[in-house]
Parts: C-alpha cells; structure tokens; sequence
C-alpha cells in the first residue's frame, strides 16, 4: 500500500520521534560506515533489527517500530521537491526479506557488498527491513537513488557538513529550536552536490526562500512551528 503526499503533521502523529530518530541514526551509522570500511553500499536497507540493538534500542522498541511501520504500509511518501518540469519524494519502503548483514557488525549490505564479502556476509530471512529513495521524475524519466548512496558520496566530500545535517534533522524530530538550521545544512548539503544536482534539477535552491519554494515538505515543517 502506498501512501502519497502524506502529511508531515500525519507522520510525526503517526511515527513517535524516537523511532524517527532511530532511522535518522541508523542512516548516519551505515553512510559513515560504508566510507570507513570502503563498502559499494549501491542499494543496502538503512534499518534492520540487528543495526537497531546495535545503536542501543531494546527489544520492546525494535519490535515497536517495526509494528508501526507494518501499520503504515509498505511504502509512505513525503513530497521533497516539486517544479513543473521534476518532482522528487523521499520513499520509505518497508520489506520483509532475507536481510544481509556485515559479520561481527551490524551494517546491512546489499547484493553487492554480500558477494564481495563472501563468508563475512551474513543472511537472515524474512527478516524486516527499511529502505530510504529519493524518487521521482524529470519530464519522461524515472530516477529512483538509495539515500544511503547519495549520502555516502557526500560525506566522502565533506563529512562534518553530512553529520550535521543529521543532527538537525534529529532536532527538528524532537522539535528542539527553529527549523533555520536544517533548511541552512539542507543548502550546504545542495552545495556539496551542485555540480551533479544542476544536471538534473531545473532549479538547484541558493536560499531559503527558494527551498522553501520548491520543497513541500520543508515548507510544511516551517508553517508546523
């Protein structure tokens, strides 16, 4: 089931901060781990169970969010970007599958890395899973990225400017202060990747004004405060 457009006041009633948090955290342990370790990381889950105790969460809160997220469905929808010639959304998609995993480590692997690997990989089936993309479309073409890869290669560009931008997408979960510095870690972000982005967007945002424009999602969050 899929839920579009979903609201951002919706998710935050539906999705309690500390489970948002926790993918938060889990993408900021797997991206910074996929550079440490010189992983691929093409199109790896960003939640498992085993990286959830990894990063401290109990038994009663992995079985939670994963009881929550099965409620919202398989896939849930937030509108990141939005012109008349390209749209993007941010997509969660929860699965049931045979999750991958490093040995003595608890970052998820994709196909990929697992071969690479070989006996260091280690397979559970019909375990759960969370994947994060950016989705969406220019004019008559599809493009769907893991934002584990995304990520990846940015922090690999400049990692203080990644990490931080987490943080501030963690403030905002727990709404600790002004949404200001996330939309300012967002544009630095934008920044990093412009060369690439300016290939692909009719209009890369230099300023608040125009990310908030452009970004419904950014612009809900602002008018929630």
């Amino acid at each position: 089931m899929y839920l579009y457009d979903i609201e951002w006041n919706d998710l935050v009633k539906k999705i309690p901060p500390l489970l948002a948090e926790a993918i938060v955290k889990s993408i900021r342990r797997v991206y910074s781990k996929c550079a440490e370790l010189n992983l691929k990381c093409t199109d790896p889950p960003c939640v498992i169970s085993p990286l959830l105790k990894c990063l401290g969460y109990n038994e009663y809160q992995v079985r939670r969010f994963w009881s929550i997220l099965e409620s919202l469905g398989d896939n849930i929808s937030l509108e990141i970007y939005r012109h008349s010639l390209a749209h993007f959304n941010l997509l969660l998609s929860y699965r049931k599958e045979t999750v991958m995993h490093l040995r003595n480590n608890c970052i998820p692997l994709d196909e990929i890395d697992c071969l690479r690997l070989g006996s260091e990989c280690i397979k559970t089936p019909h375990a759960h899973a969370l994947y994060v993309y950016i989705d969406g479309r220019i004019e008559h073409t599809s493009i769907r990225v893991n934002v584990i890869r995304a990520l990846y290669f940015l922090y690999l560009k400049n990692p203080r400017i990644v990490d931080e931008l987490m943080n501030a997408l963690i403030d905002v979960i727990w709404e600790r202060g002004s949404p200001l510095k996330l939309y300012n870690m967002v544009l630095s972000a934008l920044n990093i990747g412009s060369s690439i982005l300016q290939l692909i967007l009719p209009i890369v945002p230099g300023n608040i004004r125009d990310l908030l424009r452009l970004s419904p999602i950014l612009r809900k969050i602002s008018s929630s405060k």
